[in-house]
C-alpha cells in the first residue's frame, strides 16, 4: 500500500508517494551520509552538498544527483535520504546519492541556480574518488523547480552561457547521464502567459506588482519577475532569453536519456509542460521516456507500472546490469 510524505515549500505542497510498500531507513543499512560539504564559494557564501554512499559497493557506484523544489525561492538539500523524491529505487540499485543547494530568490535567479547546479556536477566529478562513484555515471532529478533545473543541467551544451565553472572547477565537465525530472515547469514563456496578472496602478498612475500570493493559482508572474532580475518577456529579445533559459529551448537529438513525468491535474504547473516538452523531444529524435499520473497534482509520480518505467530509465542511463534484480 503507497503511502505519502507532504513536504511544504515556499508556494508549493508537494507530495511525495513512497510507492514500494513499508520500507524505511533501516531497509538499506549500507549507506553513510556525509553532510555540509561546501562544493563552491559564491559572494563569501558557501554552497553544499549532502552525500549518501553506500558502504557497501563493490566498485565505484553509479550517482544520483537531487535538485530540490520551491519554486526557486524556498527549499533546501535534504538531510536524510529519505528525503529525496525515487530514494528507495535508488537505494535498491545501491546508487550513491547527492542532494544539492543553490541560490533561490533574487540572490539566484537565472541563470545563477542553473551555474550552481552544473558546478556541483563538477565538483562531484573531480572528487568521483574521495565519494568512491564512477565519474561517467551521474544523473540528476528532481522535482518541480528541481525538475526544471535537472532538466537543464542534462540539456544545456558544455559552454551554456551561465557563469561557467567555478575556478577549482575549470576543466571539468557538467555533463550527466541522464533525467528524471518530474512536475517540471518547461517553458517559462508559456508559464508567464498561463499566470495571472500581477500589476496594479497607484494613484499617481504609477505601476506597482505584487508579490507571490499563494492564494493565487498559477501565480508564476511574480516569481519570474525576481528570478529574471526584472526582465519579462515583453519583446522578442526577453522571449528569448526566458526561452534559453528553460528545457524547451534546447531541444535536440544529442542530449542524454531523458524521463519526464507530468501530474494532470497539476495546479502549480498545470497544462502538462512535461508532455510538450517530450512530444518535441521524440519529433528530434531524442532518447525521452514520459510519464503522466492519472488524476496526479503537483507530487512525485506514481501509478500502475511507474515502478517499472524508472527502474528500466536507471537501468538504460546508468548502464546497471539488467539481470540483477532488486
Amino acid at each position: 500500500m503507497n503511502k505519502a510524505l507532504t513536504v511544504s515549500l515556499t508556494g508549493l505542497t508537494l507530495v511525495i508517494f513512497l510507492a514500494l510498500g513499508p520500507v524505511t531507513a533501516f531497509a538499506f543499512p549500507g549507506y553513510r551520509p556525509e553532510l555540509k560539504i561546501v562544493y563552491n564559494t559564491v559572494d563569501g557564501k558557501d554552497l553544499t552538498l549532502n552525500a549518501f554512499l553506500p558502504t557497501n559497493s563493490p566498485g565505484p557506484a553509479p550517482a544520483m544527483v537531487d535538485i530540490h523544489g520551491g519554486w526557486f525561492y524556498g527549499g533546501g538539500a535534504a538531510h536524510e535520504i529519505e528525503g529525496v523524491g525515487g530514494w528507495q529505487f535508488f537505494g535498491r540499485r545501491g546508487i550513491a546519492v547527492f542532494s544539492i543547494e543553490y541560490r533561490l530568490g533574487a540572490q539566484g535567479g537565472f541563470p545563477q541556480n542553473i551555474e550552481d547546479c552544473r558546478n556541483a556536477i563538477r565538483f562531484i566529478r573531480k572528487n568521483a574518488p574521495r565519494f568512491n562513484i564512477d565519474p561517467d555515471r551521474i544523473d540528476v532529478t528532481g522535482g518541480s523547480a528541481g525538475g526544471h533545473l535537472s532538466l537543464m543541467v542534462a540539456m544545456v551544451p558544455e559552454d551554456f552561457p551561465d557563469g561557467g565553472p567555478a575556478p577549482a572547477l575549470q576543466g571539468i565537465s557538467a555533463k550527466v547521464s541522464g533525467s528524471f525530472s518530474y512536475i517540471p515547469p518547461t517553458d517559462f514563456v508559456r508559464f508567464w502567459n498561463q499566470g495571472p496578472n500581477d500589476v496594479s496602478t497607484n494613484t499617481d498612475g504609477s505601476l506597482a506588482f505584487r508579490p507571490p500570493d499563494d492564494r493565487i493559482p498559477d501565480d508564476a508572474r511574480p516569481h519570474l519577475r525576481v528570478l529574471f532580475h526584472g526582465v519579462t518577456p515583453d519583446t522578442e529579445e526577453h522571449m528569448m532569453l526566458y526561452t534559453n533559459m528553460c528545457p524547451i529551448g534546447h531541444v535536440r537529438k544529442d542530449v542524454p536519456p531523458l524521463l519526464i513525468c507530468d501530474g494532470e491535474k497539476d495546479p502549480i504547473v498545470p497544462g502538462l509542460h512535461g508532455k510538450a516538452l517530450y512530444e518535441k523531444l521524440q519529433a528530434a529524435g531524442a532518447d525521452a521516456t514520459y510519464w503522466m499520473t492519472i488524476n496526479g497534482v503537483h507530487e512525485f509520480p506514481h501509478g500502475d507500472g511507474f515502478d517499472l518505467v524508472l527502474d528500466d530509465f536507471l537501468v538504460h542511463s546508468l548502464k546497471l546490469d539488467a539481470s540483477q534484480h532488486p
